[in-house]
C-alpha cells in the first residue's frame, strides 16, 4: 500500500458529491454529528464504565484510540490496488456508523453481552430519527455481530437494498469483526499504570487489578500488526523477567495462572480463528490465508534479543475444528521434542541469568 488508505478521510469527501447517497441525502453531516455525541457522551466514558461493572480489572482501551485504530485496519482489509475501496460510499457509511456503535453496549452490559446491546444506544442515541428504522436495524445488527461465536455474520443477509442502495451485511460485518480483531498494539496497554505496578514497593497495593495485568503487557508486547497481502503479520517483542511469572486471570471456571508466552500463543491462535471465521464472507482477493508470528525475547534493557520464536498459522490438512492445538499445528514451536511454552522460555531465561 503506497499510501496510507483511510475509509474515514474517503468518505468525508464525498461532501462534495452527495449524488452517491441514497436520495442525494447530506450523510457526510449526519454521520459528523453522531461521531462528535460518541466521542463526547459514549467513548470517553466507556473505559470507567468498564471497571464499574466488571469490579475486577482495568481492560485495555475501549475509547476514541480503539476506534480511531479500529477505523484503520478495517480500511487496510477493504483497500484495493488504485486507491479504490471495495464498498460503496453508502456502505461506508453503515460501516463506519457500525465501528462508532460496536463497543457502546459495555455502557449499559456486561463485557460478555455487550455486543448484542449497541442497538439499544443506537435507539437512544437517535430519538428524531435521524437514521431511517431500516438503517438502525442494519448498523445495530453489523455492530452486534463483531462478537460472539454462534455465527452471527452468517445470520446476516449477504445482500440487501437500503433506500434502493445495495448494501452487503456479510461483507461490512466481517470487515469490522477481523478490523477490531486486528486493532491490538502498544498503545492500547495502560502503560504507564504497567510501569507503576512494575515499581511497587512490597505491601503497596497494585496500580492494576491482578486479574488484568496479563490483558496490558500483552498489548505492551506488540511492535506491529499488520495486513500483507493475505497475510497478517505480529512482531512482538516482550521483556524477559515478564515471562517468568504466571498472571492471574478470570476464566469460567474460576482463576487460574499463565505465563504471558502461552497468553501470546493463545490469542495469535484468536486472531488465526477469527481470520478463518471471517474469510467466508471476504471476496477472494482479501482472505486471509496465514498469520505470521515472531516472539522477540528481549533483556530487561531491551538491548539484547535472547530468543526469537517464529511460528505461523495456516490451513493444513484434513479441516478438522478439534487440532485446535498451536504445537500441533505449529511445529517450530518444539525444541528437542518439548514445547516452548511459558515454562520452557521462564527456564531458558533463569538459565541465562544464573550464567551472568
Amino acid at each position: 500500500m503506497s499510501e496510507i488508505y483511510n475509509i474515514e478521510e474517503e468518505f468525508l469527501k464525498n461532501s462534495k458529491n452527495l449524488t452517491v447517497f441514497p436520495n442525494s441525502k447530506d450523510y457526510v453531516t449526519t454521520y459528523i454529528q453522531f461521531k462528535d455525541r460518541f466521542e463526547k457522551d459514549i467513548h470517553r466514558e466507556i473505559n470507567s464504565k468498564l471497571v464499574e461493572l466488571e469490579n475486577e480489572g482495568y481492560f485495555n482501551d475501549h475509547g476514541v484510540n480503539h476506534i480511531i485504530t479500529v477505523i484503520r485496519k478495517t480500511s487496510e482489509l477493504i483497500f484495493v490496488e488504485g486507491g479504490e475501496s471495495l464498498i460503496t460510499p453508502y456502505e461506508t457509511f453503515i460501516l463506519l456508523m457500525a465501528i462508532q456503535l460496536h463497543d457502546t453496549g459495555h455502557l449499559i452490559s456486561s463485557r460478555q453481552e455487550h455486543a448484542k446491546m449497541g442497538k439499544e444506544i443506537l435507539r437512544k442515541f437517535d430519538k428524531s430519527n435521524v437514521l431511517s428504522a431500516s438503517e438502525r436495524v442494519h448498523i445495530g445488527n453489523i455492530a452486534k455481530a463483531h462478537g460472539g461465536k454462534e455465527d452471527p455474520i452468517g445470520d446476516l443477509e449477504n445482500m440487501c437494498y437500503l433506500s434502493n442502495h445495495k448494501i452487503r451485511p456479510q461483507l461490512l460485518a466481517s470487515v469490522l469483526r477481523l478490523g477490531d480483531e486486528l486493532a491490538e498494539d502498544s498503545e492500547r496497554a495502560a502503560n504507564f499504570l504497567i510501569e507503576l505496578n512494575e515499581g511497587r514497593q512490597k505491601g503497596e497495593n497494585p496500580y492494576l487489578a491482578p486479574t488484568s495485568e496479563i490483558y496490558h503487557l500483552y498489548s505492551a508486547s506488540i511492535d506491529s500488526c499488520r495486513i500483507d497481502g493475505s497475510e497478517i503479520i505480529l512482531e512482538l517483542y516482550p521483556v524477559d523477567y515478564r515471562l517468568v511469572k504466571k498472571y492471574p486471570m478470570k476464566t469460567k471456571n474460576g482463576k487460574e495462572e499463565k505465563y504471558l508466552l502461552d497468553e501470546i500463543y493463545d490469542r495469535t491462535f484468536k486472531t488465526f480463528t477469527e481470520s478463518l471465521y471471517c474469510n467466508r464472507f471476504l471476496p477472494e482477493g482479501k482472505r486471509i490465508s496465514t498469520v505470521r508470528v515472531s516472539v522477540n525475547i528481549v533483556t530487561d534493557n531491551e538491548n539484547e534479543l535472547i530468543k526469537k520464536i517464529s511460528y505461523e498459522l495456516k490451513e493444513s490438512g484434513y479441516p478438522m475444528m478439534e487440532v485446535n492445538d498451536i504445537f500441533e499445528r505449529c511445529k517450530s514451536l518444539k525444541e528437542n521434542n518439548q514445547n516452548i511454552n511459558g515454562e520452557f522460555v521462564k527456564r531458558l531465561i533463569e538459565n541465562k541469568n544464573n550464567q551472568l
